[in-house]
């Protein structure tokens, strides 16, 4: 599994595949409305349907992030994602 979970917090690692989607789900389900940590700092690259849920948990709930050293497309996007629009800067 690519994704570990501990009370609130995910961690990512290497490559997010679409099969991680139906657990992650899950675990926001069952996290809301508390804040939920995403640890990306092993994570090589996430499945958009993963990085849906992230930003749609993220119009709702706090959420907050940890990024590794090097930047990485997928972080582009959350970090750009502006939860009072409905798009990314």
């Amino acid at each position: 599994m690519a994704i570990t979970y501990e009370e609130y917090t995910a961690t990512f690692e290497s490559v997010i595949y679409e099969d991680e989607v139906a657990s992650f789900r899950d675990f926001l389900q069952a996290s809301a409305p508390n804040e939920v940590i995403l640890d990306f700092n092993e994570c090589e690259d996430v499945h958009l349907a993963v990085l849906q849920l992230v930003m749609a948990y993220h119009k709702n709930y706090p959420l907050s992030y940890k990024f590794g050293d090097s930047k990485k497309l997928f972080q582009q996007v959350l970090e750009g994602f502006d939860t009072s629009e409905n798009h990314c800067n």
